[in-house]
C-alpha cells in the first residue's frame, strides 16, 4: 500500500515538473509581456496599471530609497509623482533577465533608461539609466511582482 501511494506522488511530481519544463519559454514570455507593460503603463502615466502589476502585498522600493508596501501604497505615491516629476517621462525596458527560482517564481532584472523627468524645481533633469531587481510570483491571474528594488546606476 505505501509503495503505491510513494508511486503515486513521484508520478503526479514527474507529470507536474514535465509539464512546467515543457513550457518554460511560455513562462519566460508571460514575465517578459510583464515588462512590456511596465513600459507601456509607465509612458501612458497609468499608474493604477502600473500598481496592477504588483501582488497586493508587493513591495517596492523607489531609486530614492522610499519602501512602498503594498499595492494600494504603490498606486498612491506613483498616482503623485507621475502628476509632479514623472508627468512627462518617458521609461524604456533595455535588456531584461529572468531567472526561474522554481516554476512559480521568478527573479527578473531589467535594465532601463528614463528621460522627460522633472527635479524638484519643476526643471527638466538629465536622462538616467539604472536597474531593476524583480521577484515575481505566478498566482491566479498571471505574473506579479511581489518584490522589487530600483536603482539608479552611477554615471
Amino acid at each position: 500500500m505505501w509503495k503505491q501511494i510513494a508511486l503515486g506522488l513521484c508520478a503526479m511530481l514527474l507529470v507536474g515538473a514535465t509539464a512546467w519544463a515543457q513550457n518554460p519559454v511560455k513562462q519566460e514570455r508571460e514575465i517578459r509581456a510583464v515588462a512590456a507593460h511596465w513600459q507601456n503603463d509607465w509612458n501612458n502615466h497609468n499608474f493604477k496599471a502600473l500598481a496592477g502589476l504588483l501582488s497586493i502585498d508587493g513591495d517596492y522600493v523607489t531609486d530614492q530609497g522610499v519602501w512602498l508596501q503594498g499595492r494600494e501604497e504603490f498606486e498612491n505615491w506613483f498616482a503623485v509623482e507621475h502628476r509632479a516629476m514623472y508627468q512627462a517621462s518617458h521609461w524604456s525596458n533595455n535588456q531584461l533577465t529572468v531567472r526561474f527560482l522554481q516554476p512559480d517564481i521568478a527573479i527578473v532584472h531589467l535594465t532601463w533608461g528614463i528621460h522627460g523627468e522633472l527635479n524638484a524645481s519643476g526643471k527638466p533633469r538629465p536622462g538616467r539609466s539604472g536597474i531593476a531587481t524583480w521577484l515575481l510570483v505566478k498566482v491566479a491571474d498571471g505574473w506579479k511582482i511581489r518584490a522589487a528594488q530600483n536603482t539608479t546606476q552611477a554615471e
